[in-house]
Order: C-alpha cells, then sequence, then structure tokens
C-alpha cells in the first residue's frame, strides 16, 4: 500500500476511534518526533509540538463529529523523502443548538483574550456572533467541508510521518476575517 495513504488513512481511523488513553501513543505513530506542527481549523489551534497537539486532539475528537477524508481527491508531490499533500473531506456531526452556541461563546472568549484594536475587535465580534446565531438557526445536523494539507517525511525507521499538517475549512465567498494594517 502506498505509504502516504496509509499514514492518512491512519489519521481518519483515529479520529473515528477517538481512543484518548491512546492519543499520545497515535501522536508519536503518525508525527515526527521532532517539533511536529498541526494546525487546526481555528485561529486558536496552531499547534507546536506533540503536547500541544495532543491537547487539540483531546478537543477535537471530544466535540467534532466524524471526519470523512475522499482519498480520492489526494493530490501528491514527492520530493526526496518528503511528500506535500492535500485532500478534501467534510466533518458531519449532530450539535445541539445550546451546545453549538456554547462552543461559539468559547470562541468569543479566545477573540476577546486575543485582543487587538476596539474597533475591529468589535467588528469581528459582530461578525461571529451573526454567523453563528444564523448557523444555529440552520438546525442541528452540521455538515462542513474540510481540506486537508501537509508535508509529510520518511523517518530514520523508513515510515512517513507527518512534519507538518493542516486541517482548514475551504472558503468560497470573501474571507470572514481582514488583517488590519494602519
Amino acid at each position: 500500500m502506498d505509504d502516504l495513504r496509509e499514514l492518512l488513512e491512519n489519521f481518519q481511523r483515529a479520529y473515528a476511534e477517538r481512543d484518548l488513553t491512546r492519543a499520545e501513543e497515535w501522536i508519536r505513530d503518525v508525527f515526527v518526533e521532532e517539533e511536529p506542527v498541526y494546525f487546526g481549523t481555528s485561529p486558536a489551534e496552531e499547534c507546536l509540538g506533540a503536547g500541544r497537539i495532543l491537547r487539540l486532539i483531546g478537543y477535537q475528537w471530544t466535540v467534532w463529529g466524524q471526519l470523512m477524508l475522499d482519498f480520492d481527491s489526494l493530490i501528491r508531490r514527492d520530493c526526496g523523502e518528503a511528500a506535500g499533500f492535500v485532500l478534501t473531506g467534510y466533518v458531519d456531526w449532530e450539535v445541539s443548538e445550546e451546545a453549538f452556541l456554547s462552543r461559539a461563546m468559547m470562541d468569543v472568549k479566545d477573540l476577546v483574550l486575543r485582543g487587538g484594536e476596539a474597533a475591529a475587535l468589535l467588528h469581528e465580534l459582530n461578525t461571529l456572533s451573526s454567523k453563528m446565531l444564523m448557523e444555529a438557526s440552520r438546525g442541528t445536523r452540521h455538515v462542513l467541508p474540510v481540506r486537508l494539507s501537509g508535508m509529510a517525511v520518511r523517518c530514520e525507521d523508513g515510515r512517513m510521518r507527518f512534519a507538518h499538517l493542516h486541517l482548514s475549512h475551504p472558503t468560497q465567498n470573501y474571507p470572514d476575517c481582514r488583517i488590519e494594517r494602519h
């Protein structure tokens, strides 16, 4: 079997099983040992190192729905002992309106704690609040597109592992945020 595809299937399988007692072992199995990087779907999910990745995985495995990757969409570019890749998929889960809005409040808290210029922060809070209220009114089933991209490298034991991983929500519209420059 293709070693990169096997690694990606292992990633999806772990997200399906969500065995937090094996999360540390799984991270050692799929990520490089030295300074792995994993960016999740939110700006607060920028993880450098296995410890931060473990906290993110613990959160995602607790609150997320089923992650389904489309292996037929895999694009791979090999470069020596490394391979860059991208593939699409989706996350599908049921979440009550109350639980969804509670998560939205956590996002608001993170945004406020991040700080910034008052007017820009208020605009971002308004946008986030409006978007979350609209999403909550659309029902309890949430199916969201995702894109998984990254770089896998061949390690000393001959196995491919993630050096860099980025799980994102591809957007087709104008981005929800803007960098303010003064």
